[in-house]
């Protein structure tokens, strides 16, 4: 089973992969002149003041943020089980129905009785006359009239029919379907008259309290896994719903052939859950209290480092930060940022350091150049694929490219689309090219290696850099 964790992987690093992917980005964020009007200017004329750039900006804030393990399972009971028959006969009575609560000892149907009553009356008849018998011999044998031998025979022949009325009893009693524990009746399997054998089904009951649900987990990971460790899950039929989760027991083997152990979580279900649903689980394995948290969404793709954007009195400031721990829409800021700073959340992509900014609905946005119409459509397209790469979502890309072209062709700040002649050699920001031709050999593998992280493949990796380091400015 697949396991994802939440790791500490710099999202600025798809850079490379919309490189390699999409053949060329936007500007690099050059601090040349050219680059500052190509953000700031959108083609005015030189000596024109730059318009501000529209953007959405949120304030940090201290909060608490936890990393998880990630894994999927199917939820089962802990208490299921099918109810058979142990006797031959029609059925004569349904007494309950599916989705109906049932409790210990409820009769839930019954099977014709008439022959095992029958039975058992014989059998108690019998045992009446043995019992008789064994009276007269005892009686007889305290007063020495019979032998040893004729005593034992009446007590054995006297067990012998309490035995077979017991049998008898329990077949009778077998007629009677009854609940062996609350439950709720997950399914009837039987019909009114039908004849059903020992071993058919009848009904199948469950006790949704507790609902279990059993994840394989990696043996590295068994050192972050302990008994009443905090989860939490979600299933397709609530997705804006999270449920609690702990730990109820892990699994003392790990499994040779997968190289997984066990792990059981019990799971609230809140009256919404069901056996049988397919959920993510999310295990929490640490948690940060009061720190420092942003959007994953603020970093920038500029760099090979965490880079985010901040407005100070009206202008966008670069800064380089440095990242904790990571959930799944946030991320733990140790090293860049202040609380109470102004961080730009939307509009971030294209900006360069000192560029003018105006949070959306503060101020008008500039109105484009006339000859700005709005980039081609392969350059809406390949800035869709490179969206797709930062795992935002197909309505998240969406709104952005809808939001691009309003604002006259410029995506989410007013650089240009990716393709669209940033400056570098084949449309690649020079400072990337520069970067990856200079590279030293270990910064060229730790290159690689976000490379492999986002999914790209050892010959492609090679395909990159080579033409990139042998001459050829980047991928075509």
């Amino acid at each position: 089973m697949k396991i994802t964790q939440f790791a500490s992987i710099s999202a600025t690093s798809l850079t490379i992969l919309a490189l390699a992917a999409c053949g060329g980005s936007g500007d690099s964020g050059g601090r040349g002149e050219g680059g500052r009007q190509g953000r700031m200017g959108g083609g005015a004329a030189p000596g024109a003041p730059a318009a501000a750039v529209p953007v959405r900006v949120d304030t940090v804030s201290r909060r608490s943020i936890s990393q998880y393990l990630q894994t999927n399972g199917a939820l089962e009971a802990e208490n299921e089980v099918d109810i058979v028959a142990r006797t031959s006969g029609p059925v004569t009575e349904i007494l309950t129905e599916e989705g109906k609560m049932v409790h210990k000892g409820q009769l839930l149907a019954r099977i014709d009785e008439r022959e095992p009553k029958n039975q058992a009356a014989i059998a108690r008849v019998t045992r009446d006359e043995s019992q008789l018998a064994f009276d007269r011999a005892k009686t007889s044998w305290d007063e020495g009239l019979v032998s040893q031998e004729a005593y034992d025979s009446a007590t054995s022949k006297l067990a012998a029919a309490q035995a077979q009325l017991e049998s008898a009893e329990i077949q009778l009693a077998y007629t009677e379907i009854r609940a062996p524990f609350e439950a709720l009746v997950v399914t009837r399997d039987i019909k009114l008259a039908q004849y059903v054998t020992p071993g058919n089904r009848l009904f199948r009951i469950s006790d949704f309290t507790p609902l279990l649900c059993r994840v394989e987990v990696p043996e590295k990971d068994l050192p972050r896994v302990r008994v009443g460790q905090t989860a939490h899950l979600e299933v397709e039929a609530y997705p804006d719903r999270p449920f609690p989760a702990s730990v109820a027991r892990l699994r003392p083997t790990v499994d040779p052939a997968s190289g997984t152990f066990t792990v059981t979580l019990e799971v609230e279900a809140r009256g919404k859950l069901r056996p049988g649903m397919f959920a993510s689980v999310y295990l929490e394995t640490q948690t940060r209290e009061d720190v420092l948290v942003i959007p994953r969404d603020a970093l920038v793709l500029d760099s090979l480092g965490d880079t985010v954007y901040v407005m100070v009195d009206g202008i966008a400031e670069r800064r380089e930060v440095r990242l904790g721990v990571r959930d799944e829409t946030s991320v733990e800021v140790l090293e860049g940022l202040a609380g109470g700073e102004q961080l730009i959340v939307l509009g971030q992509e294209g900006l360069a350091d000192g560029t003018p900014v105006a949070v959306l609905g503060d101020a008008p946005a500039a109105a484009p150049p006339a000859e700005a119409a709005g980039p081609p459509p392969e350059a809406i397209e390949a800035m869709r694929q490179r969206m797709k790469e930062r795992g935002l979502s197909d309505s998240e890309i969406e709104a952005r490219i809808e939001q691009m072209k309003a604002g006259g062709g410029r995506p989410q700040g007013g650089g240009p689309p990716p393709g669209a002649g940033a400056g570098g050699e084949g449309g690649i920001p020079p400072f990337m090219v520069e970067r990856i031709k200079n590279a030293t050999p270990e910064e060229l593998e730790r290159i690689k290696e976000r490379m492999k992280q986002f999914g790209m493949t050892d010959d492609r990796i090679a395909e990159v850099i080579q033409q990139i380091r042998g001459g050829g400015g980047g991928p075509s």
